[in-house]
């Protein structure tokens, strides 16, 4: 949105490209206050630093303490497990053995899908965004406008799978409503409104799934996971430059085609995806297959209450009392409520 009047400020393409990168470099000190995570913390012994997480609300106290206590027995059942294959000269998986899980594949393909569907769209629009016969500074402007509500997605009552739905969903059918008006001379403003309708859709859509690639995959391959659903990211804005546009310098009919399609196949894919709203992460492939089984979307998600569900026995998780966690040594955190 503030992209359209320093373009129009800027005489220069160096000008604009020194106005946007130079703000950026204020927000760089902004990554010592990101905390580190408990897990790795608890890895590390760095008890100093666990012990003034705990100086925080007690809400972040309650759920600290679970995440640690379920951490530290997994990190005691991995160690033991560790030292019966070594005593019974056996090996470890690799990592590509656990790429081969169904499981691990199935929600790779769909993420992965997912992530170049929503790149090829939400770059297709906003390349294009001087085709719909508006001035290119007002499209410009009202592009950007129309990504603020995104961030607004409530996922903590609607869980990840329903909204993602949605938000494919509304893209995929603004996108096909915008190629039939402008087949039938449509109003300029009336197209572009609804191409931005989709763009707002599909850039939830990219929000959420960033999000939902994290809880999907297990510990042990997440980042290997995540990196190669960025990389369809990358290929999906990528293709998008290959798709060319019409003679009259408006979107092509095959392009608007791929861009109200991708969402819409997307939007069906999702089906088999669990929720994971609620649910603690997996941290092996077993873990996966504890995750909550795929059941139809539900609207009711907007007012039902969050509930935290075990991924071992698939039931809600109190929040304890007293919780106390202990090292091979002695214990050093302990929380009486």
């Amino acid at each position: 949105m503030g992209g359209a009047p320093l373009a129009w400020l800027s005489p220069t393409w160096t000008y604009l490209h020194l106005s946007l990168a130079l703000p950026q470099i204020v927000c760089l000190p902004l990554y010592l206050s990101i905390p580190e995570s408990p897990r790795w913390l608890l890895l590390r012994r760095r008890k100093d630093v666990l012990e003034s997480y705990h100086g925080n609300s007690p809400a972040d106290k309650k759920c600290l303490d679970l995440l640690l206590d379920s951490a530290w027995s997994e990190l005691q059942n991995a160690a033991e497990a560790k030292t019966q294959t070594a005593g019974g000269g056996g090996h470890t998986p690799s990592d590509i053995t656990h790429l081969r899980h169904p499981t691990i594949l199935l929600r790779l393909f769909i993420m992965s899908y997912l992530s170049a569907a929503t790149a090829l769209t939400y770059y297709g629009i906003c390349l294009n965004i001087g085709s719909f016969g508006v001035g290119v500074y007002a499209a410009q402007f009202f592009s950007g406008l129309s990504e603020a509500p995104c961030m607004l997605v409530p996922l903590v009552r609607m869980g990840r799978r329903l909204i993602c739905m949605l938000a494919l969903l509304l893209s995929g059918t603004a996108c096909f409503m915008s190629l039939l008006l402008s087949r039938y001379d449509g109003t300029p403003a009336l197209v572009m409104s609804l191409a931005l309708l989709g763009k707002l859709c599909i850039l939830a859509a990219t929000f959420i799934s960033v999000l939902y690639c994290i809880e999907l995959f297990p510990t042990i391959v997440r980042q290997r996971c995540i990196s190669l659903v960025n990389l369809s990211y990358r290929l999906g804005s990528l293709v998008t430059t290959f798709l060319p546009p019409s003679p009259t310098g408006a979107i092509s009919l095959a392009a608007m085609v791929v861009y109200s399609s991708g969402p819409i196949i997307g939007c069906g894919l999702c089906l088999m995806l669990p929720e994971t709203s609620g649910v603690p992460l997996p941290d092996s492939l077993e873990d996966c297959n504890r995750q909550p089984k795929t059941q139809p979307a539900r609207m009711d998600a907007l007012w039902r209450p969050r509930k935290f569900l075990s991924s071992q026995t698939e039931t809600e998780i109190p929040l304890p009392e007293k919780v106390v966690i202990q090292t091979p040594n002695t214990p050093f955190l302990q929380q009486q409520q």
